[in-house]
């Protein structure tokens, strides 16, 4: 029986999808009327291209074909729109080359036993039950799948958006950023505020998956409704009561001993937990941190929780010394030691600190010559005022900080070794504002609070403010932060401070704008954009196959228009395994 033969014999069955498939690439040389309604090809004996391929351009997905040698079997084929089929075939014997015929029936999901289909299913009810909007581009910026919550947000239908590129709703005005095509262009996570044309404002992380080759294979985006967290910012400008529930917070740790800083993240509780340790001892300990990252405030902490905190607190700053005063401050100086000398002398901070704790700050700005005597007083033995003969003993806790590193300095020769092992007994590392990025909205909102108190303002931030706080890498740490919302707070002009309030660095990077298309007709443009589209695909894949399959057509239409448009196809093979 010839293929003719079986065509008559589909064609009586016209109330069943049938078709007949040659050879090993199961080439569709004939489908009956149902058939190629599914398929969306005209119906008759034709050469409509592979199987697979018709089937993947109608929105089929995970197809997994039978083994060649099969004689016969069912697979599921499952549609991007919520379609599932049978497909059945069987090898007809005695032709002379492989002819299958085969028929495809829609079914509920439900009726389905396989275990394949319970996967699907239960990914289905998952998706639609989730509160947050989930929305699905594939490799080439095409949507594949949204849920319900993400119908809601942005106000569609899945059907108008499925299929189609990503951008198509965004140039209809849907919503102003592309977040997930930032996100496939640039194969990285991207978190970003969005608009949307029905008024709601949402916060979209849109996340690349990628395949075992590297190559970005979906884009899932997670949508999340802020408009009512925003109007209740809004009503709470003077931010009153969630600046006092940080307070409290900060109360509550550490046994009720709040240490001056202000956040909660896993980065400055661990700093939290370590001043209350060192607070707890008397040995000598470094503190080290980036510029601005708050070491006075942890070496004010640990006296205030410690045992010396009804003595005084004295903070010295090695670094804005004159190198010719620093032994005078340090450890005073009697009457007429030098010229300029107070006639009653003056006490040193050494002795000022007595019964409390001295903080040496900077103190690899120490010259060479002090770090010599401040080692005796580390080491217990008293010490002279300059132009002085009476001991004096030091019983003051010493602190150290420092924004360099003192084993560079030792290896250079500018700090005394046996200086730097004698202030390491303890040390504690502040974190820099980059790695306590949880901290940083707090952090702004308290600042700008205290100014706003301070000066009897009444502002509040934009939330667009915040998320270009959260993506600058604050190289002057909380200083720096906090002298950016105090310069907010003053110069703003209305009560929101918005992000073009902020300063240019700070500013979100806009998009370019494309430069305006050149006038052609619509065949030239279609024209050009086939061509451009069909040498990337070839260029990228190598074959004809494997760029048929990703520009969703069949092999003979990629290799006619590449014909059409004089694209030559030298060295890319057809891609068809032998």
């Amino acid at each position: 029986m010839n293929t003719p033969d079986y065509a008559r014999l589909i064609d009586r069955a016209d109330l069943i999808a049938a078709g007949v498939c040659l050879g090993e690439r199961w080439q569709l040389v004939y489908a009956n009327a149902p058939l190629a309604a599914i398929l969306r090809i005209h119906p008759g004996q034709r050469d409509a291209g592979a199987f697979s391929d018709l089937l993947r351009a109608c929105g089929f997905e995970n197809l997994s074909l039978p083994a060649a040698d099969t004689l016969e079997d069912t697979f599921i084929a499952y549609q991007r729109l919520g379609k599932i089929y049978i497909v059945h075939w069987r090898l007809m014997a005695h032709a002379p080359k492989a002819v299958r015929v085969l028929t495809m029936t829609e079914v509920d999901p439900a009726r389905i036993n396989s275990g394949a289909a319970l996967p699907w299913q239960e990914l289905n009810v998952l998706l639609d039950s989730i509160h947050d909007g989930i929305w699905v581009i594939d490799a080439n910026g095409v949507t594949v799948r949204i849920n319900k919550a993400a119908e809601r947000i942005a106000g569609l239908k899945a059907e108008e958006v499925i299929g189609h590129h990503v951008t198509e709703p965004m140039r209809g005005g849907r919503f102003e950023t592309c977040v997930t095509l930032r996100a496939l262009t640039e194969k990285r996570p991207v978190t970003m505020f969005d608009d949307y044309a029905n008024g709601k404002r949402c916060l979209n992380t849109s996340t690349p998956i990628f395949d075992e080759n590297g190559n970005v294979w979906r884009v899932i985006a997670s949508i999340r409704d802020m408009t009512e967290l925003e109007a209740l910012q809004r009503k709470l400008t003077d931010l009153e009561m969630e600046t006092q529930s940080y307070k409290e917070r900060l109360k509550s740790l550490e046994g009720g001993n709040a240490s001056g800083f202000v956040g909660n993240s896993a980065a400055l509780l661990r700093l939290r937990r370590d001043v209350a340790k060192a607070a707890r001892t008397e040995a000598i300990t470094l503190i080290e941190g980036e510029t601005g990252t708050g070491k006075t405030m942890a070496a004010k902490a640990i006296h205030d929780q410690s045992a010396r905190a009804s003595g005084p607190f004295i903070a010295v700053n090695c670094g804005a010394i004159p190198p010719s005063l620093v032994e005078s401050e340090l450890f005073g100086y009697e009457k007429g030691a030098f010229t300029g000398a107070a006639n009653t002398g003056k006490p040193g901070m050494f002795e000022l600190a007595q019964k409390g704790t001295i903080l040496l700050d900077e103190i690899g700005e120490l010259p060479m010559s002090v770090q010599a005597k401040l080692l005796q007083v580390l080491d217990g033995h008293p010490f002279l005022r300059v132009g002085g003969t009476r001991p004096i003993t030091s019983d003051a806790r010493v602190l150290a900080a420092t924004n360099r590193k003192l084993s560079d300095m030792v290896s250079a020769g500018q700090f005394r070794e046996d200086l730097f092992y004698r202030l390491r007994v303890l040390t504690l590392e502040i974190p820099p504002l980059r790695h306590r990025v949880d901290d940083i909205p707090i952090l702004a909102m308290h600042f700008l609070n205290e100014i706003c108190t301070k000066n009897n303002l009444t502002k509040a931030f934009d939330p667009a403010v915040l998320n270009c706080f959260l993506t600058y890498s604050w190289p002057g740490n909380v200083r720096e932060l906090r002298a950016i919302v105090y310069s907010l707070a003053t110069m703003s002009e209305n009560t929101l401070i918005m992000p073009v309030d902020l300063p240019e660095y700070l500013q979100p990077s806009l998009p370019e704008t494309p430069p305006p298309p050149q006038l052609r007709s619509l065949p030239e443009a279609v024209a050009e954009l086939e061509r451009t589209m069909i040498m990337v695909a070839l260029s990228e894949t190598g074959s004809t196959y494997k760029a048929a399959e990703r520009l969703k057509v069949s092999q003979s239409t990629v290799v006619r228009k590449a014909q059409r448009y004089h694209i030559s196809l030298t060295g890319a093979g057809s891609g068809i395994p032998s």
